[in-house]
């Protein structure tokens, strides 16, 4: 069971964990560190043939140092580069070095077949609106974590796949989040004492945040307006 604790208790949190260093206590143990890349661009349907294709490093046991495996599309004996793009820290655009047309299988990623057709690519994302920006910890499986949240003024769109933050004036992203389609709020970022070293770190208190959405073609919609962080 997963609740929310006022954020005037953080410190509370941080100074226990401090002494429980302090008294030579054994941390927390956590799994192994490492992040795998994923397909995010749904296999199950025609994609357009100049569309491209977005991939995201989750926390997983094959630690790749935040980066891609080598990538391509082959069909038969045609093999298609794929040009790896960054549009957020583990977020990837992979974009093909031709035009392509039929089924192809995605190559060094663990990954369905795909289908390619002549059909013109839809607009971007719509830019997004937040209503607010909450900052929390979560008391869930005995582990604090701390959540930043943001609640839009619609429902996510079905075509979008990820929401990119930029936190205070950033002008590129700080992180990703995976969305979730027709919901109206979104965790763009979590810490816990095993994330040290996977994704980034959730903004200070008394920031503000801008998000962008991510559709399943890679494109990427003007961030929204920032919100101050409550």
């Amino acid at each position: 069971m997963r609740r929310r604790i006022p954020f005037a208790l953080v410190l509370t949190a941080a100074a226990l964990a401090t002494a429980s260093l302090a008294l030579g206590q054994e941390p927390a143990e956590c799994p192994p560190e490492g992040l795998v890349p994923q397909l995010m661009t749904p296999p199950a349907e025609y994609l357009p043939a100049d569309g491209a294709l977005v991939v995201g490093l989750f926390p997983g046991g094959s630690d790749t140092r935040g980066e891609l495996p080598p990538l391509a599309l082959t069909r038969r004996r045609q093999t298609i580069a794929l040009r790896s793009e960054a549009i957020a820290p583990g977020l990837f655009r992979l974009v093909p070095e031709s035009r392509l047309r039929g089924r192809y299988d995605l190559t060094g990623l663990s990954a369905p077949q795909l289908y390619f057709r002549r059909a013109a690519l839809p607009p971007p994302p719509t830019t997004p609106v937040l209503e607010r920006v909450e900052r929390y910890l979560v008391a869930s499986g005995g582990e604090p974590r701390m959540e930043v949240r943001a609640h839009f003024a619609f429902p996510l769109p079905p075509n979008v796949v990820a929401v990119v933050s930029a936190w205070g004036e950033d002008e590129e992203p700080d992180a990703w989040a995976r969305s979730t389609p027709t919901q109206r709020s979104l965790v763009l970022a979590t810490r816990g004492e095993c994330d040290a070293a996977l994704g980034t770190s959730p903004p200070q208190t008394g920031g503000s945040v801008r998000v962008a959405f991510v559709d399943r073609h890679g494109q990427v919609s003007p961030l929204s307006e920032a919100k101050p962080i409550e």
